[in-house]
């Protein structure tokens, strides 16, 4: 694998993963990100089991096609301190370096297979559709009050979405409960929608 990338997008991208990367994890691989670049594109995957974050990057030049994952706290401090706007090129060396090399600054990075990075098998593209954030935000805001906090009930602890038809009319509705109230909010869609 061996690829050329900007630097303003690839700490754009890592600077996302923080948030959805466990800091002291039990599995090693989930304190990784899985790189992995294909037809001038480079795809940036972090998950923390309940979380999958996925950012795709355009316009990088792909010299050899691969993928790998390698510790994504490690890459996100080194790539922060890199001149802005400047071109960082990356080579997997053998299976466990990830050669590192912008300006005059060289490093190399421990790397674990990407075969290990646990990957759903669900196409997350199959059945998308597009909302305004303003919506989308008003729907959560009307539930999240009545998630759970409990941990030991953690099936209470996130919001259940669904698409509902009344009156020949179509919604993306939102319900959550924590068993002693229960909060539910519509969202009128388009179209029908199958999700």
């Amino acid at each position: 694998m061996k690829f050329n990338v900007n630097q303003q997008d690839l700490q754009q991208a890592l600077n996302y993963c923080q948030g959805v990367i466990e800091k002291r994890s039990t599995l090693p691989i989930l304190s990784n990100i899985l790189l992995d670049a294909q037809n001038s594109k480079l795809t940036i995957t972090a998950t923390d089991l309940d979380l999958i974050f996925i950012n795709q990057i355009n316009n990088v030049e792909v010299i050899e096609e691969g993928k790998t994952t390698t510790t994504s706290s490690t890459m996100y401090d080194i790539v922060r301190k890199l001149s802005s706007g400047k071109k960082i090129n990356l080579t997997l060396t053998d299976n466990s370096k990830l050669h590192l090399e912008s300006e005059k600054s060289i490093f190399n990075l421990n790397c674990m297979p990407a075969s290990e990075f646990p990957l759903t098998d669900e196409n997350f593209n199959e059945n998308e559709f597009s909302l305004k954030s303003k919506d989308l935000l008003k729907l959560l805001n009307k539930c999240k009050f009545s998630v759970s906090n409990d941990e030991t009930r953690h099936y209470l602890s996130g919001i259940y979405f669904h698409q509902t038809e009344v009156e020949d009319k179509n919604y993306l509705t939102a319900v959550s409960t924590d068993s002693h109230r229960m909060s539910i909010s519509k969202l009128r869609l388009n179209e029908k929608k199958n999700f």
